[in-house]
Parts: C-alpha cells; sequence; structure tokens
C-alpha cells in the first residue's frame, strides 16, 4: 500500500513524492519484520503535505546539528576533565563516547523527517513543488564553455 508518511493516507490515484529509503527507515522495517509487524508500505508525501514535510526535515536538520554540537561538547569535556586530572581510565574514554552517541540518538529518534526524492512518482499525475523544482535547478553542474582552436 502507498501511504503518505505525513497524514497517514492512501496516496493512489494522487501526486505524491517518493521517500528515500535510507539506513534508519532499513532499520525501523528489520525490526518490525523480525517481530512479525511489518505492513511493508511504500511510504510518499503527498502534494498536499510537501510543505509540512520540508519543514519537518529542516527542523531535523538543525536539531541534528545542535545534538551533535552538544555531543562534541559533552565528550570533550569528559575526556579533557579525565586528562587533566592526571588519570586515564580507558572506562571513562569509552563511557564518554557512548554518552554522546546517545545524545545524537535523541535527534534521531524524537525529531527525524526521512529525505524525499526530487522526482514525484507516477503514483498520480506528477508535479513538483516549487522548492523541490529550485533545488534542482541549483543541483545541475553548469556545462562550462570549451573553446575550439
Amino acid at each position: 500500500m502507498k501511504i503518505c508518511i505525513i497524514c497517514q493516507k492512501d496516496v493512489e490515484g494522487k501526486s505524491a513524492i517518493p521517500v528515500k529509503e535510507d539506513q534508519i527507515i532499513g532499520t525501523i522495517r528489520a525490526v518490525k519484520q523480525f517481530f512479525h509487524i511489518a505492513a511493508n508500505n511504500e511510504l510518499y508525501v503527498c502534494e498536499d503535505d510537501v510543505q509540512v514535510h520540508l519543514e519537518r526535515r529542516k527542523s531535523f536538520e538543525r536539531s541534528l546539528i545542535f545534538f551533535g554540537v552538544l555531543a562534541a561538547i559533552v565528550v570533550l569535556l569528559l575526556i579533557g576533565n579525565m586528562l587533566l586530572s592526571g588519570r586515564f581510565d580507558i572506562f571513562a574514554f569509552i563511557s564518554a563516547f557512548v554518552i554522546g552517541a546517545f545524545i545524537l540518538l535523541f535527534a534521531l529518534v524524537f525529531k527525524y523527517a526521512p529525505a524525499i526524492e526530487k522526482t514525484p512518482s507516477l503514483v498520480g499525475k506528477p508535479s513538483l513543488p516549487l522548492e523541490l523544482e529550485e533545488l534542482d535547478k541549483e543541483e545541475k553542474p553548469q556545462e562550462k564553455k570549451v573553446r575550439k582552436r
């Protein structure tokens, strides 16, 4: 079944943009299949919800940067404190990185919004929103003019 990830409705016969299958979605699917609760839906963002999804994705990227910087600061403080005290403890060193990883997981667990493809799928009549058209224009490489001698 083809489902919109924002409104949770079927997008069959509508214009929709497919969601990129990344490692996080793959992991979620693997866990659900292990517990035999997987629905194996195809994930899309319907044309009506593209703006909402782009805002969620932008918020996720900002929070990922924030939590990444926070994790780096915490790891550096823990390791720096350990080294300044004059002792090196391998357990404290490893636990500093584990704590940093848990801080990064907060952004993934609570704010995750998957990326979407730049081209609409053929679920319905395809059309690109203005934001995605601008992204396509920006990512096309500039053609270099070659002089013939």
